[in-house]
């Protein structure tokens, strides 16, 4: 896994960081020891550089959260909030 993107502060609705591109939301969010911090839950700014917000998992307080500032932190597997193809019965068949 590569850096995806730097841990800014911590803002009401969860931390906030800069990434590289942009990330699925619900895309889980890993720190540098490849623990789980949480989850993507907004995106926002410029498209070549967007800012995220980071719903915490449970178990992760706001001072943990604090002490990941200025780090770097990783994107886990996307699953994200996408619709499925294969359950897509809706689509009209030609």
């Amino acid at each position: 896994m590569s850096i995806r993107g730097k841990a800014l502060h911590v803002g009401s609705r969860g931390l906030v960081a800069r990434t590289e591109r942009a990330p699925k939301l619900g895309q889980p969010v890993l720190d540098s020891r490849k623990k789980r911090i949480g989850n993507v839950s907004d995106v926002f700014g410029p498209v070549k550089s967007p800012y995220i917000v980071i719903k915490p998992a449970s178990g992760i307080s706001k001072t943990q959260l604090e002490g990941l500032a200025n780090s770097d932190i990783y994107m886990g597997e996307e699953h994200g909030k996408g619709r499925k193809t294969k359950n897509m019965s809706r689509m009209r068949k030609h």
